[in-house]
């Protein structure tokens, strides 16, 4: 949360992107995209992805 810098919400950590407002589902998926997390699984293990999420 106060390390990892995501190219993905400007250039902030999780944290800052937070503070400055930033959809948590937003910044969620910047967090599985920039620790090479399966598509697949961003929704939650075993969890279906709905076509609206892609």
């Amino acid at each position: 949360m106060r390390d990892l810098v995501l190219g993905d919400v400007g250039n902030r950590t999780a944290e800052q992107a937070l503070d400055a407002g930033l959809a948590p589902r937003d910044v969620w998926f910047a967090l599985c995209a920039a620790t090479d997390v399966p598509r697949d699984r961003w929704y939650g293990a075993g969890r279906p992805v709905l076509p609206r999420d892609l």
